[in-house]
């Protein structure tokens, strides 16, 4: 299997990358700028919104860890979604997106999203919200295969690989035996890899929990 990993060296991007390439996934990752995460890997700098067709004729799947950050336009994140779907139309592409918790409810009632939530972060509700208005996006299109994959609301860099995760496909937040709505960024990139490698979740938004 090959994959295209977008932001390969990112804090997501390079864990998918090592786990990918552990498990003997070919993996071409992109990079906007820094150094390679992973000798093993093929690496192409180039930016998500550099990228074309011909990028990733290749690959049975692409994963995305892209993120515009906290200091950049929040509607980059819906220019990305944009950019998937010219990457990724009328392809055999596995698109594996990440998204965010704020872009989904809060509850099963389906009433408000996260980022409505009155006490939300303004920074991060302008991010959530144009992370959701491309999710709203992909849902629109017929012509390749693809899935959002939102993290927890604790999305947690420092937090210990377990490899055990809870898959949610309500469209709302989901919460761990501890009654915590928490992920560790390796077992997201753990799911993210798996999706990938099964086909699953097709045309479908997820969210993961790690199991404690």
């Amino acid at each position: 299997m090959r994959i295209a990993v977008i932001g390969a060296n990112g804090n997501l991007g390079r864990r998918v990358t090592k786990q990918a390439l552990d498990r003997g996934i070919e993996v071409t990752g992109f990079i906007y700028d820094g150094e390679s995460p992973d000798s093993r890997a093929k690496i192409i700098k180039q930016s998500l919104f550099e990228m074309n067709k011909e990028s990733m004729k290749d690959c049975d799947a692409v994963i995305s860890a892209y993120g515009s950050g906290f200091h950049a336009d929040p509607t980059l994140n819906l220019n990305a979604f944009r950019k998937y779907i010219e990457l990724c139309e009328d392809s055999n592409v596995h698109l594996i997106a990440i998204g965010g918790a704020g872009s989904l409810y809060t509850d099963e009632s389906h009433t408000l999203f996260c980022y409505e939530v009155p006490d939300y972060s303004k920074t991060l509700k302008e991010i959530s919200k144009n992370i959701k208005l491309g999710i709203d996006e992909l849902k629109k299109t017929t012509n390749f295969n693809w899935t959002a994959v939102c993290p927890s609301q604790f999305f947690d860099p420092e937090g210990n690989f377990s490899g055990f995760y809870q898959i949610g496909v309500e469209g709302h937040l989901i919460f761990n035996e501890k009654g915590r709505s928490y992920v560790t960024y390796d077992d997201l990139a753990k799911a993210m890899i798996d999706i990938a490698e099964k086909k699953l979740y097709v045309k479908q938004q997820v969210t993961i929990v790690t199991k404690e």
